[in-house]
Formats: structure tokens, sequence, C-alpha cells
């Protein structure tokens, strides 16, 4: 009987093995491959609900429907309130926002620990939804707004934090919200007003910790065109800079101007 060659028998072993491996690895990349699909339709109302100005809404992780319904009596300062009022009670967020209205004044408090983590400035995700809210309403009543006044509040704690100053954490708190109505809803930003009060200005006992969480807040203080009140500084200052005393001939050197 003729003995066999050397390698004549499963001599094509090796191909078995190379094939199971090309189809696990197909098998692979299809897996990887369904699940990085989107459905295009949702992806395309992504891609509308963060374009500015859209009116198309998608549930995402995070955020809620920007949806804004305008009352039957059209735009006012009055409605321009309703509607924030009504959305803080349908949330349930009245123990960290309260908001009160005064003829042409709206005025909106938020606790800042709804806003911000302890010594922080930016903003937490949870309160984006909320944030977002407010911007799109107030983009929509931009023409019956003057001002809006964004003031940044701390609290004092008797500590000695050389890393962190009142001063300026309160007005970093203040420059984010109004950067973030600027940003997501395209509110004019010459109508804005940011203003940091450090821990000077408290509406409650610093002794306490519920007093001094009551005094880490951001307030917002919208001011109508038709109100004769106005938080701008400039505005305040009238022509100041550009009166001079009644036949006064004193005359002024320009001074070179700085960045």
């Amino acid at each position: 009987m003729a003995r066999k060659q050397r390698g004549e028998e499963g001599g094509d072993t090796w191909l078995n093995t190379y094939a199971d491996m090309v189809t696990l690895l197909l098998t692979f990349f299809v897996v990887m491959l369904s699940m990085s699909i989107i459905e295009q339709e949702r992806f395309d109302a992504v891609v509308k609900s963060i374009t500015r100005g859209s009116d198309t809404t998608v549930d995402m992780p995070g955020y809620a429907p920007s949806e804004v319904e305008i009352p039957d009596d059209g735009y006012s300062m009055e409605t321009l309130y309703q509607i924030i009022r009504d959305y803080v009670e349908e949330n349930q967020m009245e123990s960290a926002i309260s908001v009160s209205r005064q003829d042409e004044l709206v005025y909106i408090r938020f606790s800042s620990t709804l806003l911000f983590e302890p010594d922080r400035y930016n903003l937490l995700r949870d309160s984006l939804p909320l944030l977002r809210f407010i911007g799109e309403v107030l983009k929509l009543y931009e023409d019956k707004i003057k001002t809006i006044n964004i003031m940044g509040h701390t609290a004092q704690t008797g500590r000695i934090n050389t890393d962190v100053s009142d001063w300026r954490l309160s007005g970093e708190r203040a420059a984010t919200v109004a950067m973030f109505f600027e940003d997501t809803s395209g509110f004019d930003k010459r109508k804005m007003i940011t203003l940091g009060y450090g821990d000077n200005y408290p509406i409650a006992d610093n002794a306490t910790e519920a007093g001094r969480s009551l005094n880490r807040r951001v307030e917002l203080v919208i001011v109508g065109v038709e109100s004769w009140t106005s938080f701008d500084v400039y505005d305040m200052l009238g022509g100041f800079h550009d009166s001079s005393p009644e036949g006064s001939s004193e005359t002024t050197t320009p001074v070179p101007e700085t960045q």
C-alpha cells in the first residue's frame, strides 16, 4: 500500500479556519453598523430642533420640549410673566424659582443650586431645559423688552478661600446665563446687562445654611419698553459724557484707546 505524501491529508484545513475568521469579522462589522444606524427622520428632527428659530422639537435626555404657547391676549409683559410662571408651576419648581411682576417689570429669582455647583459658574445639565425655555420666551418678546438685567449673588460663609472671589464668581454666573440666552435663543446681547454683587446684598441670615442657600441666587429683572425704569448705566448717565458747563471753553486732549 502506497504511503501518503506528507501534507497530502488535511491540506485544505487552513482554508476552513480562514473562512471562519472572515465570517466572524463580517458578523462583527454588521453588528457595529446596525448599532450606529439612526433613523433618518429622527436625525433630521434633531437637526431642526437645534437650529435657531425652528418650531420642531424632539424629546432628548436632559432637555424639555421647547414649544411656547402664546395666550390669546397676545404679546405683552403680562403674558410673558404668565408663560414663565405657568412653566414653573407645571414643573413644580416653586421652591427654587420665584416669579413676580409689577407693571412693566418681570422679576425672576433662581436658587444658585438649581443652576450651578458650589464655587462654580458652569451651568448644570439639569438646568438647561428651564433656561432654554426662558430664553425662547424672551426671544419671542424681544420687541417688548427694553433690558434684561442678570444679577449674580453669593453668600457670606466666613471661610477663607483665596481660590474663589465672590465678586468674580457672582459676575461669571450672571455672564454665563446671559451667554446661554444669546447662544441658544439669539436674544439681542445689547439688551442684556450682567452684574455681579458678590455677597453684599443678602436676603436672609448668613448665620444659617438655609439663609446662605437663599442668598446664593441669580436674579433676572426684565424691563418692558413702556417702563420708565432703566438699569442701563449708560442710559442713567444720560448726556453726562456729551455735556459741558454752559459757556465753558475748556478743551480736552484725546486719550489713546485701550483694550
